[in-house]
Order: structure tokens, then sequence, then C-alpha cells
């Protein structure tokens, strides 16, 4: 009988060899959460070594040791990347650098060669000077020579063989040696060698050194020649001609050129509608009312403009101490206040030197309210707030005037009415009017000199005053600004007038000009 395996058995041997294998593999490999504390307590152990301050600075405290590691790995991302753009920036300023030591050598080389070029030229200049000296030395000896020759006694042969003073010779005329040496007179006369006779002209008159003329028994010597340029030059046309002349060129110039003045230099130039605040009336504003549109004799007034008023304005004039303002004045009576016309701007430089703008006429006629009106106005003044018209108070004499002139014209006519109510006036057959004295012939006489007395006296107040005198008046002192309305070139006169030079009566033998 034939046996028959158990298929348990067969089942079961290998399951406990399987289940063997794995219990052994387990027992002998090691624990991953045993594992994971003791990374964590190495991590723990590491970030016990940093302080929270430093933890605080890094942005990882209170972070698990994953959140740190991730936090470092980006903030060692960040440090890499801003060193490389160092590295980059550093590169190109090295090249840079680099470049601007090859252009500071480059510069350096064109600098030694100017200078070479500069000692070579000079050398040159020198060489020729010292030829030309040599040159002009020679000559002179010469001249010396043969002038020695000429004063010697005896000489009288070889002047006249061709050293005599004249066209021929090579000493020129007008030296004072046409007569000769030592009172060793040569004809003038005489022809010379070449045939030729030298003869002075009839108008030369000879002239010393200084231009000034020699005359007989003058110890200088003449040096040269002077003849008349033109004729019959003094004569009343020419003498009308250049008064006026004068009178044109006496006009006032913004510009301020005078050729007879010598060179100007421009030094500044006030534009157009330039305003100078911060200035300060010197003198009182008496605006005078117009009358019927004209202003008869204006007031002037004057302002100062000191140097930092000038800067503060955005004018900068350094070598400028201050200025002066001149102009008149105009009273609005409606608005009770005084217009100001800017008619002349006087600059004081550093030196002393002064400059007015416009350039004072040469005709005497004073700043007058002509001047003023007809194109000589240059500018206008107003107050702090731009106001072109500064508020004043009023002034006129009509309270006296018109009261002093209403009780003379009232007694002239009772005067009148008195003489008049003794007299009778008939019509008679003609169509005219006969007056005769009907009444008494004293109060007659006396209406009439009451009447004649005081028209006499109306005519002598109307001459005194004038007329009624209405104008507007604001104290000194008054902070304003001045408003330019034409251009004015400040330029500096080499020969101009001064202030003061440097002038002492104890070293000085000759008075002031």
């Amino acid at each position: 009988m034939k046996m028959q395996s158990n298929m348990l058995v067969k089942l079961a041997v290998p399951l406990t060899l399987l289940v063997t294998v794995f219990i052994g593999l387990k027992a002998c490999s090691p624990d991953k959460a045993q594992q994971q504390p003791d990374t964590a307590a190495k991590n723990d152990a590491t970030l016990n070594d940093v302080t929270p301050e430093q933890l605080r600075a890094l942005g990882i405290e209170g972070d698990t040791p994953q959140d740190t590691l991730r936090t470092l790995i980006g903030r060692l991302n960040t440090v890499t990347t801003k060193q490389d753009r160092l590295d980059a920036e550093n590169k190109v300023l090295a090249e840079e650098n680099k470049r601007l030591k090859q252009t500071n050598q480059n510069v350096d080389e064109r600098i030694g060669q100017a200078i070479a070029s500069a000692k070579t030229e000079e050398s040159s200049e020198k060489s020729q000077l010292k030829s030309q000296v040599q040159s002009l030395s020679s000559t002179v000896s010469d001249l010396v020579q043969q002038l020695k020759e000429v004063g010697t006694p005896g000489s009288t042969s070889s002047a006249s063989s061709g050293n005599h003073v004249g066209p021929g010779s090579d000493i020129p005329i007008g030296l004072g040696l046409d007569g000769g040496f030592a009172g060793q007179a040569t004809p003038s006369g005489s022809p010379g060698t070449d045939g030729l006779r030298w003869v002075e002209p009839i108008d030369a008159v000879a002239v010393d050194a200084s231009g000034k003329p020699v005359t007989e028994g003058s110890s200088n010597r003449a040096a040269g020649f002077t003849f008349a340029t033109s004729f019959l030059e003094e004569n009343p046309v020419t003498r009308q001609q250049a008064e006026l002349a004068r009178q044109a060129g006496n006009g006032q110039t913004l510009s301020g050129n005078n050729a007879s003045e010598g060179p100007v230099e421009p030094v500044y130039t006030l534009p157009e509608n330039s305003t100078l605040i911060g200035s300060r009336a010197m003198t009182a504003l008496l605006g005078r009312v117009p009358v019927d549109g004209k202003v008869t004799d204006p007031y002037p007034f004057k302002i100062l403009i000191g140097k930092d008023n000038l800067t503060a304005n955005g004018i900068d004039l350094p070598d400028v101490q201050g200025a002066i303002v001149s102009g008149t004045a105009t009273g609005d009576w409606t608005l009770s206040c005084v217009r100001g016309s800017v008619s002349s701007i006087t600059f004081v430089f550093s030196d002393g030197t002064v400059r007015t703008l416009p350039r004072p006429s040469g005709q005497t006629e004073g700043n007058n309210s002509q001047n003023s009106n007809n194109g000589g106005s240059i500018g206008w003044i107003s107050d702090e707030n731009g106001i072109p018209c500064l508020s004043g108070e009023r002034k006129s004499n009509a309270s006296t005037y018109l009261p002093t002139l209403f009780s003379l014209s009232a007694g002239s006519a009772a005067g009148e009415a008195l003489a008049q109510n003794q007299n009778t006036a008939q019509t008679n057959g003609l169509g005219g009017v006969t007056s005769s004295l009907t009444g008494d012939a004293g109060q007659a006489v006396m209406g009439k000199a009451i009447s004649g007395g005081m028209q006499e006296t109306v005519d002598w107040v109307k001459a005194r005053y004038g007329q009624t005198f209405d104008a507007v008046y604001v104290p000194p002192g008054m902070k304003v600004a001045v408003h330019i309305t034409r251009q004015l070139a400040i330029d500096y006169e080499e020969k101009g007038r001064k202030v003061k030079y440097d002038f002492n009566l104890g070293q000085s033998g000759t008075g002031m000009d």
C-alpha cells in the first residue's frame, strides 16, 4: 500500500522557515524610530550651541530643524548671488581704473610734449632776439662811428663825399645834425655829391621828441617835422558844426560809451524787466498832481541800493558796492498815492570808479518833467507788495488859496458895485449907454479905490501862488522796489572818474582838478 504525504506538512514547513528568516532579519536591522530621535538629538545639540540672539538675527527662532536647514540654504543662495554681483562690479571697476590710469598717463605725456614744445619755441625766440640785438648793436656802432667822423675837425671832405646829413645820408633828417657839429655849419644851399639840393618845406614846423614845437633859442633838438593837415579850419561854419557835433555827442546813451573818455570794458548787464527789491528811499516822495495832464516842476527823489540788495535779488554784482537811483515823482489825488519814474542810476565800483546810466547830458537841463516823460525814463518804482503807486498823505493849499482868492475877489466886486451905485446909466438915441455920476462922488471914488486895490492884490496872489498846489506826500525811509524797463550796460571806464584818488596835498604841488 502506497503511503500518501500530508499536504499540511508541505505547506507548514516552508512557511515556518520564512517566518524564521523574517524574524531574524527584523532583529538584525536597526530601528528607524530610534534613528530619528538620534538625528533630532544631534540637531538639537547643534542648535544648542547657537545663542537666542543669533537665532533671532537669522530669523529661525522657534523653527524646526528642517525649517532651519531650509532657511540657511536660502540665506546661502542669497549670499552667493550677492557675491557674484560684487565680483562683477569689482571687475568693472578694475577695468575702469585701468582705463583711467592709461588716460592719466596720456595726459602726462601730452603735458610733457607741450612743455617741451614751449621750451623749444622759447629757445628759438631767444636766439632770434639775440641775433636782432647783435644786428642793432652793429648798426648803432656804425652810426656812432659815422657821427664821430662827421664831427671830427677836417672831415669836411668826408662829409661831402657821402657822410653829410641829407637825403643821401644814412643819418635821418630832423635829428639836429643838419647844421654840423661844434659850430661847423654846412651850407644847406650847396648841392650834394649826387647833384641834389635839399630844401626844407616852408610850412614845416620842427618838433621835439614829445611833439612840441622847437622855437628859436630853445635848448631842445628837433626830432622831426609836423605839417598842417587842414586849411581855413577856424571859421564860423566850422565852429557851428563843432558845436552841433558836441551837442549831439552829449545826448544820453544807455551804454555810456563815449570815444573821448577812452576805452571801456563791459562788466555787467541789467536786463530789461529786472527788479531790485529791498531798496530804501533816501528822500521823501512828493508827487504833484498833474493839471491838464502836465506836471509843472516835479519834485525829484533818490533811492539807495546797497550791495546786499543787488545780490539778494538774483543779480550778483560782486565788484559793485552799491547804486543810487534818481527820478521824479507824480501824484495821484484820487488814489492818494505817488508814482515814481526812474531817470538815472549811478553804480559805484569797489575801486571808487563811478558809472552813471544813462550818460549825463552835457547841457545843464536837470531832471524835469520833459526828460522823464519824453523817453528819458528807464524804470519805475513800487512798494514791497508790488503796487506801482505808493500810498501817501494828501497835501493841498486849496484851503488857504481859495478862501483868500474868494475874499479878495469879493472885496473887488463890492468896491466896483459901490462905485457903480453912484452912477446912472441911460440909453441914448443911437442905442448906446451913457453913464453919469448922480450920487455921492466920494463914495464913487472910494468904491473905485477898493475895487482897484483888491484887483491888484488878486493879481499879486495869483502871481505868487501860481496855481492851487495839490500833492501827495510819502515820508522818507520807505522800502521800495525798483523796476528796470530798459536794458542797462554797466561798463568799466579805465579813465573814468572815481570817488577818491590817491592824492595828498603834502606830497603834491598842484591842486585837485
